[in-house]
C-alpha cells in the first residue's frame, strides 16, 4: 500500500506540472499567469518531496528530503496567496498583506534550516517515515501555512460577493478547489503530529482538484456550477443504482447459496457490474440532457426558466410579420427574461456599411437620443468579423493582447455592454446583439452563450427572409401598379377620345345648338366615368385603416341584405338565409359590409328575374399552408346563386384589377373586396359550375 501511495503522489506531481503550463500559457498576458504557474511548479516539486515519505531511506537522507519538502510548502503558501490577489486584481491594494506573507515565510525558512523546527522522524502506519516537529515552533509554522490560506479564502469569498460575471464564478470555483486541498491535505498532515493517523486517501481525489484548477485557469467560458452539481448528482445516483443492484444480486445469491462468493463467483460479480456499467455508459448519454434538465428544474427552476423562454422564442420568429417586430420581440424578451441591465441590436446599413442601433431595451432617454453606431473599421466589428464568435468582455484578457484589449474596452465602455453576439449570415457579419451585465451578477455561462448564438443566427435568417418577402411584395406591387396603370389607361382612353373628337369639331359647329347640347351631355358623362375610375382606383391602392370590433356574422348578413333589398325586389329574386353557426368575428363593420354588399350585387347582376340567392354562415377548419402552422378555425359567410356560373378562364382572373364582364363595370369591386378581407387576415374563395351557379366564401378569423 505504501508503494501505491508513492506512485500516486508522483502522479499528482505530474498533474501539477500540466496545470502550471496551462495556467501560464492561457494567462500569459496577465500577472496571474506566471505567478500561478510558478506556484503550481513549486507544488509539483513539493509532491515529489512528499512522495519520499513513502520511500524507505536512511535517517539522514530522510531528514534532508523532509527539510526540502517543508521548505517548498512554506514557500508555496505566499505564492498561492499572491496568485489569489492577482486573480482578484488586488495586488496593489493588498501589497502589504503580500509582503507580510513573504516575511513570515522567510522567518519559517530561517528557523527550518537552522534546525529549530524539525527535530527527528516518526513512523506512521501508512508511511515509511514522517518528521517530528519542535512543539515550540510548530504552532508558528502551522499558523503561517494555514493563516494565509484562510485569508486567501476570505479574499475569494469577498471577491465572489463583490464581483460580477466571470470573475465572480472564477472565485467560486477557486473556493471549491481550496476546500478540496484543505480536506485532502491539512486534515491528513496536521493530525499526524498529534498521533492521529489518518490514511492519506485524499491523494486519490487530488487529480480531480487539479483538473478543476486547470479548468478555471484555462477556460474563459465556464459551465454553470449549478449545472456541474446537477450532473454530478446524476452520475452519483447512477453509481448508487449500480452498486445497489450489485449488492442486491450478491445478497440474494448468498442467501440461496452461502458458498456463492468464492473466487470464481467474485469474478462473475465483477463481470456483472462491468456489464451494467457498460450498459449505462451506452445509454446514459442519450438521457443525460433530459435528466440534467429535470434535475436543474427541480433544484434551480427559477434560475433556468429563461432558457426555455428563449428556446421557444426561436420558434416564434417565423410567425412575426415584420423585421421591426422580430427585433423588438427578441430584445425585449432577452432583456427581461435574462434580467440584463440592457439589450440592443445593431444592423448593418447596406449603403454605408455602418452598424446602427435599430432596437433597444434598458437604455436611458439620453442614450436613446444619441445616434449609436459602429463603423466597419471599429475594433468590435473587426473582432467579430475575424473571430466569428461571441465577444465576451471577461474573456478578452485571455484572448487578445494588451493593445487590442484597450481598443475594445474603449468601445465597449460607452455602450455599457458585456457581450456582443454576432449575427452571421452566409459567413458575413450582418449585425450584432449587445447585452449588458446580468442584474444577478452571474456570468454568461456556456449554455447561455450557445443559446444566444443560436438566437443570433435565427434572427439573422428571419431578417433575411423578411427582407426577401418585402422585396417580393414590392415587386408584386409594381406589377399590380402596371396592371392598374394599363387598366386606367384603357378605361380613360375611350372617354378622352370622345371628348377630343367633340373638342376638335367644336370650332366648326359652335353655332349648332344640337351639337352643343350633345357635346355637353357627352363631356359630363365621360368626365363622370373618368372620376369614377380614379376614385375606385384610389380606394384600391390607398392603405386601409382597419378599426375592428366584435360582430356576429348573422348580424352582418342581416344588415347587408337590408341594404340590397330594393334590388332584390326589382328583379323578384328569392333570398334565403341559413345560419348553421353564428361565429363572432373581429372586423371593421363598414368594410365587411362593403364586401358583402358587393358580392350580393354581383349575384343580383348575374341572375335573371326570379333567381335565387342563398346566404349562409358557419365555421370551418382551414389548413394554413403558407405559415406551416397546421389548421386553424375561421368564420365563413357564404353567398351563392343559381345563375349561369362562369368559365374557368373567367374564374381565374376574377380578382385581377380592372377585369370585368360587366358592360358598365370598372373591374375593381372584387379586387377591393379581396384586399379588405386580406387586411383582416382572411381570404375570399370562389367556386362556380357553368349552368349551375356561383358560390363566394368569405373566410375571416374567429374572435
Amino acid at each position: 500500500m505504501i508503494t501505491t501511495y508513492y506512485y500516486l503522489v508522483l502522479l499528482n506531481a505530474v498533474f501539477c506540472v500540466v496545470v502550471a503550463v496551462v495556467a501560464y500559457w492561457r494567462n500569459r498576458y496577465q500577472a496571474v499567469g506566471p505567478l500561478f504557474g510558478l506556484a503550481m511548479l513549486v507544488t509539483s516539486v513539493w509532491y515529489v518531496g512528499f512522495a519520499q515519505y513513502f520511500h524507505p531511506m536512511e535517517p539522514r537522507r530522510a531528514i534532508f528530503w523532509a527539510t526540502v519538502t517543508l521548505s517548498l510548502g512554506i514557500t508555496n503558501t505566499p505564492l498561492f496567496f499572491h496568485s489569489v490577489c492577482a486573480v482578484l486584481g488586488q495586488m496593489r491594494r493588498s501589497r502589504w498583506w503580500i509582503v507580510a506573507s513573504y516575511v513570515t515565510a522567510t522567518i519559517c525558512l530561517i528557523l527550518l534550516w537552522k534546525g529549530q523546527i524539525v527535530t527527528g522522524l516518526n513512523h506512521p502506519p501508512y508511511m515509511d517515515h514522517y518528521v517530528r516537529y519542535n512543539r515550540s515552533w510548530y504552532p508558528f509554522l502551522i499558523g503561517h501555512i494555514n493563516s494565509w490560506q484562510w485569508l486567501s479564502v476570505v479574499f475569494l469569498v469577498s471577491g465572489a460577493r463583490n464581483s460580477v460575471g466571470y470573475k465572480r464564478t472564477q472565485c467560486v470555483y477557486f473556493t471549491v478547489a481550496w476546500c478540496i486541498v484543505f480536506l485532502t491535505g491539512n486534515l491528513i498532515i496536521v493530525p499526524l503530529e498529534y498521533g492521529i493517523n489518518i490514511q492519506p486517501f485524499g491523494f486519490f481525489i487530488m487529480p480531480v482538484n487539479f483538473m478543476l484548477v486547470a479548468y478555471v485557469m484555462s477556460k474563459a467560458r465556464f459551465a454553470d456550477f449549478n449545472v456541474v452539481i446537477a450532473r454530478a448528482l446524476i452520475y452519483a445516483l447512477t453509481l448508487l443504482i449500480v452498486v445497489a443492484a450489485s449488492l442486491v444480486f450478491a445478497g440474494g445469491m448468498t442467501l440461496v447459496a452461502p458458498s456463492f462468493m468464492d473466487q470464481q463467483q467474485m469474478l462473475f460479480m465483477v463481470a456483472f457490474v462491468a456489464v451494467i456499467g457498460m450498459g449505462l455508459a451506452a445509454t446514459l448519454p442519450r438521457f443525460l440532457p433530459r435528466a440534467e434538465r429535470m434535475m436543474q428544474e427541480r433544484m434551480f427552476g427559477k434560475r433556468y426558466g429563461y432558457q426555455d423562454v428563449l428556446s421557444g422564442l426561436v420558434k416564434e420568429l417565423s410567425h412575426l410579420p415584420s423585421i421591426e417586430q422580430i427585433l423588438a420581440t427578441v430584445v425585449t424578451k432577452v432583456h427581461s427574461e435574462m434580467q440584463l441591465s440592457r439589450a440592443m441590436i445593431l444592423l448593418q446599413n447596406p449603403l454605408s456599411d455602418d452598424y446602427k442601433l435599430i432596437v433597444e431595451s434598458g437604455l436611458s432617454a439620453a442614450e436613446r437620443a444619441d445616434s449609436i453606431s459602429l463603423t466597419s473599421a471599429s475594433a468590435i466589428i473587426r473582432w467579430l468579423e475575424e473571430a466569428k464568435d461571441t465577444l465576451v468582455r471577461d474573456e478578452l484578457p485571455r484572448r487578445v493582447d494588451t493593445q487590442t484589449l484597450r481598443k475594445l474596452e474603449a468601445e465597449l465602455d460607452p455602450l455599457r455592454i458585456s457581450v456582443c453576439v454576432p449575427m452571421i449570415l452566409d459567413g458575413q457579419l450582418v449585425g450584432l446583439i449587445g447585452l449588458g451585465e446580468k442584474t444577478s451578477k452571474d456570468m454568461f455561462f456556456v449554455s447561455d452563450l450557445r443559446l444566444l448564438e443560436n438566437l443570433g443566427t435565427e434572427v439573422a435568417l428571419a431578417v433575411k427572409y423578411r427582407r426577401m418577402e418585402e422585396e417580393i411584395l414590392r415587386k408584386n406591387k409594381l406589377t399590380e401598379l402596371g396592371t392598374i396603370a394599363a387598366g386606367v389607361a384603357h378605361e380613360i382612353r375611350n372617354p378622352l377620345a370622345s371628348i377630343k373628337t367633340f373638342a376638335q369639331l367644336l370650332p366648326s359647329k359652335s353655332d349648332d345648338p344640337e351639337f352643343r347640347n350633345e357635346f355637353s351631355k357627352l363631356v359630363v358623362k365621360d368626365v363622370e366615368r373618368i372620376t369614377k375610375v380614379v376614385e375606385t382606383m384610389l380606394a384600391f391602392a390607398r392603405p386601409s385603416e382597419v378599426k375592428v370590433a366584435n360582430y356576429s356574422a348573422a348580424e352582418l348578413v342581416e344588415e347587408a341584405v337590408l341594404l340590397v333589398q330594393p334590388r332584390l325586389k326589382s328583379k323578384s329574386i328569392e333570398l334565403t338565409k341559413q345560419f348553421h353557426e353564428q361565429p363572432v368575428l373581429r372586423v371593421d363593420k363598414q368594410q365587411i359590409l362593403q364586401v358583402l354588399v358587393n358580392l350580393l350585387n354581383n349575384a343580383v347582376d348575374a341572375l335573371p328575374e326570379h333567381g335565387k340567392i342563398r346566404v349562409a354562415t358557419g365555421v370551418r377548419t382551414m389548413e394554413d399552408a403558407e405559415e406551416g402552422n397546421g389548421s386553424q378555425r375561421s368564420g365563413v359567410i357564404e353567398v351563392a346563386d343559381n345563375g349561369p356560373g362562369m368559365a374557368a378562364a373567367i374564374r381565374n382572373r376574377l380578382f385581377d384589377p380592372f377585369f370585368t364582364t360587366k358592360r358598365e363595370g370598372t373591374g375593381l369591386g372584387l379586387s377591393i373586396s379581396q384586399k379588405i378581407v386580406r387586411d383582416h387576415g382572411g381570404i375570399i374563395t370562389v367556386s362556380s359550375i357553368e349552368g349551375k351557379g356561383t358560390t363566394f366564401q368569405v373566410n375571416l378569423p374567429l374572435n
